[in-house]
């Protein structure tokens, strides 16, 4: 957990420094949000703890809406779906050829979520407010091995010089798909646009309560519209 915090840290520090620049780099906008937003983000996302062992940082993308109960007060509700991809490290790979006595090729994870989060949010300048957020909801993960599939050949003579087989796709050897709760904490920084809209960028600790949890930040930029 403390290994998941620093991490989450590390990671948060450049986005409090983007923030700080912001204000020199747009034009200050004093608008009240909007009562109900929807949103797209999307970003790298970067896998901790013992999750780092087996899928490579990856990447995110989502939507979702926040809902205000009082525009002008500092809460929300905020309801997001995200689907994230990750590539199987060496060490996955390995153990999979050896659990399954074949070829394993390549890999890649999956985490498909749905969050509810409350959210607080500060103004700091007429340009930038800061916001926590903290939930939960529910997430599939799903964990495939893939061997590529060989067939056919290439031609020998005329426009090819060179003559030998050719991947014509992939299989899956090996698969492993969970749902579990899942658990999130993060923080962001909202830079108003006219009309209402605005961008964010946000870091966020996520954890599926997996055997072995599954743990990830992602880092999103997005719009709210």
């Amino acid at each position: 957990m403390m290994r998941a915090m620093k991490s989450y840290l590390r990671f948060l520090a450049p986005l409090m420094l983007l923030g700080a620049c912001a204000p020199a780099l747009a034009q200050m906008y004093q608008v009240q949000p909007l009562p109900l937003q929807w949103y797209l983000d999307v970003g790298p996302s970067f896998t901790t703890g013992t999750t780092s062992n087996f899928l490579q940082n990856g990447w995110t993308i989502g939507t979702g809406f926040t809902v205000r109960p009082d525009p002008s007060g500092p809460f929300a509700i905020r309801t997001d779906f995200q689907y994230s991809r990750f590539n199987a490290t060496n060490q996955l790979l390995t153990e999979g050829a050896e659990a399954n006595q074949t070829q394993i090729d390549g890999g890649n994870g999956q985490v498909f979520s749905a969050d509810v989060d409350g959210v607080l949010q500060f103004p700091v300048t007429p340009g930038m407010r800061l916001y926590v957020m903290a939930g939960g909801g529910i997430a599939h993960r799903n964990v495939q091995l893939t061997q590529n599939v060989v067939s056919g050949g290439l031609p020998c003579g005329g426009w090819f010089s060179f003559c030998g087989p050719y991947t014509a796709g992939e299989s899956v050897v090996a698969s492993d798909s969970q749902t579990h709760l899942t658990w999130n904490a993060g923080a962001g920084l909202d830079f108003p646009l006219p009309g209402g809209q605005s961008w964010f960028v946000e870091a966020r600790y996520e954890e599926i309560e997996t055997a072995q949890p599954t743990q990830f930040i992602p880092i999103r930029v997005g719009l709210r519209f």
